[in-house]
């Protein structure tokens, strides 16, 4: 538990850091997050062929600065590209490299990556872009947050003990409510000490929305636990002490930052 807390003590307000620079930085720390989550998911899923790996990490960290061009057709020429360069490598490679894994290895890199960039979107949405990331994130990791602890010291009936033997259902239910709370506090800071008159900060719809969102990042989490369930491993990697590796620490943002996307479309939480 120390090396979490310590880790999380670290490297919270360096990722603050990165999100209160120029939106540039955040694109950047995107990339990199993608292109090591998904260097870290063909390893650890035995693909074994180098050229389809590192095709697939390059690619992964393309697709955040995709998502700055304000265009589709650069998405639809990337994806394209990618899809000829893995169908020729896995037909070049067909004796020695299983169609599963290279399926695999393209959906991830596409999915993981994609997700991600709504980061991105997020940032670059109107001028509370900020504030709209860090709830992601706080969202997520709040959700992620309780669920751990409460799991741990309360945690009695398993919630899918044959994907995450320590996922508890008083963990989730903890780790949504934790959400929550985080998130209703960080609308009340960002409209007490930011907007102030300027506009105003929905706290009923932020708190809705956490409480749609904590759920979904438990989904998320499952399915990276599946993930390391069915190849047999236990962390994706060793990046980051007491946690495991990247995409042990981001899995949780998987279908929360998109959700969030979608959601300030219709819903934009700050009038």
């Amino acid at each position: 538990m120390k090396p979490r807390i310590i880790a999380g003590v670290i490297g919270i307000p360096l990722l603050v850091a990165i999100i209160l620079l120029p939106p540039i930085a955040l694109t950047v720390a995107v990339s990199l997050i993608s292109a090591v989550a998904v260097a870290e998911l063909v390893t650890k899923t035995f693909t074994n062929n180098k050229s389809i790996s590192v095709t697939s990490i390059i690619f992964a960290a393309i697709i955040p600065f995709l998502s700055l061009s304000g265009s589709l057709l650069p998405v639809v020429i990337a994806f394209f590209v990618f899809l000829l360069a893995i169908v020729c490598l896995q037909i070049y490679n067909y004796e020695t490299q299983q169609i599963e894994q290279t399926s695999f290895a393209f959906f991830m890199s596409s999915v993981f990556p994609a997700s991600m960039a709504f980061l991105v979107l997020l940032r670059n949405f109107n001028e509370h872009g900020l504030f709209y990331v860090l709830l992601a994130i706080i969202i997520a990791w709040m959700s992620d947050i309780g669920a751990y602890f409460i799991g741990t010291f309360f945690g009695k009936h398993k919630l899918c003990p044959q994907i995450s033997p320590k996922k508890t259902v008083e963990g989730l239910l903890g780790g949504i409510a934790v959400s929550v709370i985080g998130s209703v506090i960080a609308g009340i800071v960002y409209q007490n000490f930011f907007v102030k008159e300027t506009a105003e900060v929905v706290i009923w719809q932020i708190a809705l929305l956490a409480l749609v969102s904590a759920p979904l990042s438990v989904l998320g989490d499952l399915f990276a636990s599946l993930i390391k369930r069915q190849h047999h491993v236990k962390d994706f990697g060793n990046i980051i002490p007491g946690h495991g590796g990247v995409m042990d620490r981001f899995d949780s943002l998987l279908l929360v930052v998109p959700f969030l996307y979608i959601v300030i479309n219709f819903l934009p939480l700050i009038k």
